[in-house]
């Protein structure tokens, strides 16, 4: 009994200390302005879709607390692959009475239609900040750019950012757009940006 009880208070001082840094940290987070023509070029996938439910997790060392998303695809507008759902994680969610909360981390809400530039986790097994959980059912990525690389979808289909803090006072004229006027902006680039490969490899050709 006192060897349990030693646990878990050795857990709820290292997850208090862990709170800490977090809180402290974001006081002063402030990010980089990541241009839409970055978010769309660098990500893995690019998906329209809605969020079917969210569950929260510890990490496979029980140390940080996970949220995670399951998406269903609405439209593919970067990437390959046939799935109809696909699994979203990022740092930040409630289990029973402990809260993580994490800056500039995108959040999401049942029912939510949504917009999201994502990197892969492709190994999860070995993914270097060990912030996963084993997911095997769909594929498994984390938002690119975190909470700049989501847009919320709302009612009147103006896509909104929301969420973080910019280093400096950059041009934010993507930060809500319409839908449509986003999907053509992101299919243009993916567009000019194919041209421009396939422009420097006909150059190596000859």
């Amino acid at each position: 009994m006192k060897k349990d009880q030693k646990k878990i208070i050795k857990r709820s001082f290292f997850v208090f200390f862990i709170l800490t840094l977090f809180i402290l940290n974001s006081a002063q987070a402030l990010m980089i302005k990541l241009s839409l023509h970055r978010l769309t070029i660098e990500a893995d996938a690019i998906i329209l879709g809605e969020v079917e439910n969210i569950r929260c997790e510890w990490s496979l060392d029980k140390q940080i607390i996970l949220s995670v998303v399951t998406l269903r695809i609405h439209e593919i507008l970067k990437g390959d692959f046939y799935n109809t759902k696909i699994f979203i994680q990022y740092p930040g969610g409630t289990l029973g009475d402990i809260s993580l909360k994490v800056s500039d981390m995108p959040t999401f809400q049942s029912n939510e239609k949504v917009l999201v530039f994502l990197k892969s986790i492709a190994d999860m097994a070995n993914t270097k900040n060990s912030l996963i959980v084993t997911l095997n059912i769909f594929p498994a990525f984390e938002v690119f750019g975190n909470a700049q690389g989501k847009y919320f979808i709302d009612a009147n289909g103006i896509a909104q950012k929301s969420g973080y803090n910019l280093f400096a006072k950059d041009d934010e004229s993507d930060k809500a757009l319409s839908l449509s006027e986003l999907k053509a902006s992101i299919r243009n680039i993916l567009k000019q940006h194919s041209k421009e490969r396939e422009k420097i490899h006909v150059k190596i050709k000859h």
